[in-house]
């Protein structure tokens, strides 16, 4: 199988697993409150990672330099850890508001236009994607189609 294929599998699973994460969040936190659920989805999490930390990284070393290797990172790269609780925590809140869709729809919006940005300036070590024409038009598409999703009927 092409390893291009492979990618555009796990990353279609990844966003499946996220399209189904949003209400299941919801859904807890609609009976504990946003904050609280964002604290138990990260505290699962965590113990979820720290078991395949525990099964996996046993006695095989990472090409990356494993876990060991985090005084390697910027501290910015230590950010992702709080953006994931306040993204919980904005979804969690929206979702009952807005419904499922509608909030996908905003923060893949959202998620896709600060992305481009990132990659048209390389900023994060990301590779340079400059952003042109084309693009500009997918975007202003995309904002269009979210309208059209967000919109009161």
């Amino acid at each position: 199988m092409d390893a291009s294929l492979i990618v555009i599998i796990v990353v279609a699973i990844g966003g499946t697993l996220a399209g189904m994460q949003i209400p299941i969040n919801s859904l807890l936190s609609s009976r504990i409150g946003s904050l609280e659920g964002a604290f138990v989805v990260h505290l699962v999490g965590t113990v979820f990672a720290g078991a395949g930390l525990l099964l996996f990284s046993v006695g095989a070393a990472s090409s990356s330099g494993g876990l060991s290797a985090w005084r390697n990172a910027p501290w910015y790269a230590f950010l992702g850890g709080i953006f994931g609780v306040l993204l919980v925590t904005a979804l969690n809140f929206a979702t009952p508001k807005l419904g499922v869709s509608a909030t996908i729809v905003i923060f893949l919006v959202a998620q896709l236009i600060v992305g481009a940005i990132i990659g048209h300036f390389g900023w994060l070590e990301s590779p340079v994607k400059t952003i042109d024409l084309a693009k500009l038009i997918g975007f202003a598409l995309l904002i269009a189609g979210a309208w059209l999703v967000v919109k009161p009927s």
